[in-house]
């Protein structure tokens, strides 16, 4: 089928179906006339239809290689030396012009609403009723999941490679007090896996700081929940295998669908999807944690050089500058939301006047006319 649209396409071209005489002659150059102008035809369908075309275009220039190639083995000489280099012309087509459906725009770099997160705490909470998991060692365990991708920032496939030994505490002796660590970086057991997660980059095995509460939360689902299992991984199936990345689409899946429907409307809203993910919980923490360095009196520089740190960008990353645009237009909604909250007050008190007759009151002593 993906060869006779080929043959189509030469047809339109050139008027006539002319494309085994092409082959057959060697004629590179109305080939490659041929060619490109299949290439745009499937360009413009992905355009089109949102999908690719890459198979397609492969399969007509591997086609008309693998046939040109059998011609000319027989071939010698000059013959032989000219069709290689159209070959290797046909070969650079292959590799550099790919027709694929148009890029998709970079997700939306934006905390989850307020009152998504809300729920979120109470479908997670284990003693909670909403609560939609059966076990209690599933509900420990995925309390314990959420609580690290929102508050940590995880990647997804981070918080699954994590040992169960991977928080840490000592005495900070600046402060005097016992602080808490976790250090991103695989367990050292065999995983067995078939989609085996992984750490991004280099960068990504780190060091981070832990709240006392999630370190305790973390601790107590390790202690007393997690039970005993033949690998060190800290969050396990109810198989005892490590947990897979598609258990993890199901359980925010879960949640997802437990939202009631003013939840679901602001994540509509919002961030334009019906369905929470990992990644999501993951810009959150980010536009928190750079509002926490910018309301502390941090440069954004320097806020910026520790969001890199806290989640294991590269330097070369513009991801940072991102989560520093989803501030600003955060607080800029915030800004104004107030300033239409007080507009809406003074209009509500002209109404008011209004209904009592438009007589109104004088001034406050404490205030003075401009």
């Amino acid at each position: 089928m993906r060869i006779e649209r080929l043959y189509v396409s030469a047809q339109e071209q050139f008027g006539e179906d002319c494309l085994d005489r092409l082959i057959a002659k060697r004629d590179f150059n109305h080939l490659e006339t041929a060619l490109e102008s299949y290439f745009v035809s499937l360009r413009n369908q992905a355009q089109v239809a949102a999908d690719d075309r890459t198979e397609s275009w492969m399969a007509a220039i591997d086609f008309v290689r693998d046939i040109t190639d059998r011609l000319v083995r027989g071939a010698g000489g000059h013959e032989l030396a000219e069709a290689e280099a159209h070959l290797r012309y046909l070969d650079q087509l292959h590799k550099q012009l790919r027709p694929s459906a148009p890029k998709r725009k970079r997700p939306l770099v934006r905390a989850l609403p307020a009152v998504v997160v809300e729920e979120l705490y109470t479908l997670t909470d284990p003693e909670s009723p909403e609560n939609p998991f059966r076990t209690e060692q599933a509900r420990w365990r995925n309390h314990a999941l959420f609580l690290l991708y929102l508050h940590q920032g995880l990647r997804r496939g981070e918080a699954l490679i994590l040992p169960a030994n991977s928080i840490h505490d000592g005495i900070d002796g600046r402060i005097g007090e016992i602080v808490h660590w976790m250090n991103i970086e695989p367990c050292a057991d065999v995983d067995p896996r078939y989609e085996r997660p992984s750490l991004k980059t280099e960068l990504s095995q780190r060091q981070i700081p832990v709240a006392e509460e999630i370190a305790t939360i973390v601790d107590h689902f390790v202690d007393n929940h997690r039970g005993k299992q033949d690998s060190a991984h800290l969050f396990m199936s109810n198989q005892g295998k490590p947990l897979a990345v598609r258990t993890v689409n199901a359980i925010f899946e879960v949640l997802s669908n437990a939202l009631s429907d003013a939840a679901k409307a602001a994540l509509r809203a919002g961030m334009h999807s019906e369905t929470i993910s990992p990644h999501d919980f993951r810009h959150t923490c980010a536009v928190f944690r750079l509002s926490e360095f910018i309301e502390s009196g941090m440069e954004m520089n320097l806020a910026l050089q520790e969001l890199r740190a806290f989640f294991g960008w590269s330097k070369s990353s513009d991801m940072p500058q991102h989560y520093a645009r989803a501030y600003f237009e955060d607080r800029l909604k915030k800004v104004w939301q107030r300033k239409f909250d007080d507009r809406v007050g003074v209009l509500r008190q002209l109404r008011q006047l209004e209904r009592e007759g438009g007589v109104f009151p004088e001034p406050d002593a404490g205030i003075h006319a401009r």
